[in-house]
């Protein structure tokens, strides 16, 4: 399909909004279809055809030409406009690539008929351009290098702004302490990496420790807990590819565990950890439950997490450490049919 198509034909030339008035004055019983067509001057065919309503697609005064159609509606176009503004602004934005990806997930999670590429999993370039020819409100920029702890932590404004929005949530919501979860995760080593300070004989030129000869593997740890002071059995993942027995033991009653190659966090591991903490969280609507946790992907662009959180909303709320915001925000990624 070209990306810049020109018109070699008249069809569809009319004016919709006199195409309107003369669908209401035949409806209204004002004129036949003869006489609204040339008063008007509207196509007679076309009037009889909008009146009757028998075409699929083009209805009351919608002009829509030749057979490709896009894949989403105005509205969910939408909400994926906004959801790309939306991690934007929290320093999460999306590219060319990321977008591709989603549009692919979205279409597949709701069953919406399309033309994208099932081995690479990911919309075409074709779309991409029609999406932002759409959208002009929507640009490819190069971002500005902005450090983690800038966006997230030390800068007033967004500071402010988090405890603002967590500030009326809480009024709102009267979460008790022990309600109020905070989840992340963190890496532990199997070699310390730095050793402990030991006493030995002043004036020795040399100290020693005995280490391991090993370099070490990172795990990953994902740590949750409330205000209260309660723990969530955490989870940790390996870096290996297959589970063995004896890395369970002395582990914390309840821990649960996973295995990766990289020893990272990943979209289904986190999705995982959710239900686990929903099986220990057990929010419901009496006693709800409020959960914090960072901009990270496997958070903020898993549909699997998202849709098992709308499944208990409102028994749920969701917030980033940025700017806080609920999960009913993310309903764009889970169409109802």
């Amino acid at each position: 399909m070209p990306f810049k198509y020109k018109r070699t034909s008249n069809q569809q030339s009319w004016n919709a909004v006199s195409m309107k008035k003369a669908i209401e004055s035949v409806k209204n019983k004002k004129m036949c279809y003869n006489e609204a067509a040339k008063y008007f001057n509207v196509p007679r065919t076309t009037l009889i055809r909008r009146v009757r309503d028998v075409n699929i697609d083009a209805t009351g005064n919608k002009k829509i030409l030749g057979r490709f159609r896009s894949v989403f509606t105005n509205d969910q176009e939408q909400e994926i406009v906004n959801y790309l503004i939306d991690m934007e602004k929290r320093f999460y934005g999306l590219t060319i690539n990321n977008i591709q990806t989603l549009a692919f997930e979205l279409a597949e999670k709701n069953n919406i008929s399309h033309n994208f590429s099932v081995t690479k999993k990911m919309a075409g370039k074709d779309w991409v351009k029609g999406f932002r020819k759409r959208h002009p409100e929507i640009t490819l920029r190069s971002p500005e290098a902005t450090s983690s702890a800038r966006a997230q932590a030390f800068n007033r404004p967004n500071v402010m702004k988090f405890f603002t929005i967590l500030q009326n949530v809480q009024q709102k919501n009267r979460f008790l302490p022990h309600r109020v979860f905070n989840v992340d995760e963190t890496g532990l080593t199997t070699v310390q990496s730095k050793c402990s300070k030991i006493l030995a004989l002043k004036g020795r030129r040399q100290v020693g420790s005995l280490t391991s000869a090993e370099r070490g593997v990172l795990s990953t740890i994902v740590v949750c807990m409330s205000a209260g002071g309660n723990f969530i059995p955490p989870m940790i993942i390996f870096p290996r590819v297959r589970m063995k027995a004896e890395l369970k033991d002395g582990a914390p009653p309840g821990t649960i565990f996973h295995c990766h190659p990289s020893g990272w966090m990943q979209l289904d591991i986190f999705t995982e950890w959710f239900q686990h903490f929903i099986n220990h969280a057990k929010p419901t609507a009496e006693d709800p439950v409020l959960l914090i946790l960072d901009g990270h992907m496997t958070h903020t662009r898993n549909l699997q997490f998202i849709d098992l959180a709308r499944k208990i909303i409102p028994l749920l709320y969701a917030y980033h450490h940025i700017v806080a915001t609920s999960c009913s925000h993310w309903t764009f990624l889970l169409w109802d049919h």
